[in-house]
Formats: structure tokens, C-alpha cells, sequence
């Protein structure tokens, strides 16, 4: 029984390696947060239905009537502009990268929670402006619109476009 004991541990000496006890792995765990940009309209108005209007008016909203929910993990630059270069609907008007109305002719401006005539944004098609530049990760913001109707109109038919908040990381 002896001699069995001797050739069992003789056996698992020459099995184990030298370095049994030492680690023979090391674990780093990795993390990252993805570059997520998300905005969205938070519930409420999501149109303007500004109604009647009369040549050469400027009706508006409040300057917090729309408000954008910034799901976005980082900073993020957003534009505003319009999506076609004309109104729809009977004859057409013209949107005004200006914001110059003339003969069917109308223009937008934007303002971002602020007061009307202090750093309002013109609402562009070609080009659009910056309404949150460098905004910070999940932080909410509202603007207001505001309508530089036509001097002149061609036909009473109800007209519209839509407005577009784009955000890409910044």
C-alpha cells in the first residue's frame, strides 16, 4: 500500500507543473458608450396652425411653444431649417432664405426660448442655421416660429411647410 502511495504522488508530481500556483490569466474589462444622438418632439403641439392671415403680418408662437427632447449622449449641433424650397397649396409661395416677404413670398424666423427680436435664427432651405449649437447631452430646449407673411397673395388657398430640427454630434 505504501509502494502505491509513493508511485500516486510521484505520478501527480510529474503532472503539475512547476507553476501550478501562479495566475496564468489577467482580466481587463472594457467599457463604452456608444455616440448616440436622438431628438424628438416632446408631446404637445406639433404643428402651428397660425389660421388667417392678412399681407405683410408677422403672427407668432411663444417663444417655448415647441420643445425638442434631447435623448442625445453627447453634445450635439442643431440646425433648423425648412424642408422645400416653397409653400404648398394653390399657388405656391416662395419661402424666403431672407426672410423677406414679397408677392407670394413668405419667411420664418426661429427663436430659442428667448425673446422675440433678440436672437432670432432665420429659417433657411439651402442652408440651415444653427437653433442649438453645441448643446449639451440630454438637455431639453423649446423655440417659438414666427411667420413674415407675403406682402402680396395670389389666392386664398391654405398654405404649408414643414420645419426640420436636425442634430449630428458636435
Amino acid at each position: 500500500m505504501k509502494r502505491w502511495l509513493i508511485v500516486l504522488i510521484a505520478l501527480v508530481v510529474l503532472l503539475v507543473p512547476s507553476t501550478a500556483f501562479a495566475l496564468t490569466t489577467a482580466d481587463v474589462t472594457v467599457t463604452a458608450t456608444p455616440s448616440y444622438v436622438s431628438i424628438t418632439l416632446i408631446p404637445g403641439p406639433t404643428t402651428w396652425p397660425i389660421g388667417v392671415v392678412t399681407e405683410g403680418s408677422t403672427p407668432s408662437t411663444t417663444t417655448s411653444y415647441f420643445t425638442i427632447d434631447n435623448a442625445s449622449t453627447v453634445q450635439t449641433d442643431q440646425t433648423i431649417s425648412v424642408t422645400t424650397a416653397t409653400w404648398s397649396g394653390g399657388v405656391t409661395w416662395t419661402h424666403s432664405d431672407t426672410c423677406t416677404p414679397g408677392t407670394d413670398t413668405a419667411g420664418l424666423k426661429a427663436n430659442k426660448g428667448g425673446t422675440w427680436g433678440t436672437s432670432d435664427i432665420i429659417v433657411k432651405n439651402a442652408s440651415p442655421n444653427f437653433i442649438a449649437e453645441n448643446q449639451a447631452a440630454t438637455t431639453d430646449y423649446s423655440f417659438g416660429l414666427k411667420l413674415w407673411a407675403p406682402t402680396l397673395f395670389g389666392d386664398g388657398v391654405e398654405k404649408q411647410i414643414i420645419v426640420r430640427i436636425t442634430a449630428v454630434a458636435g
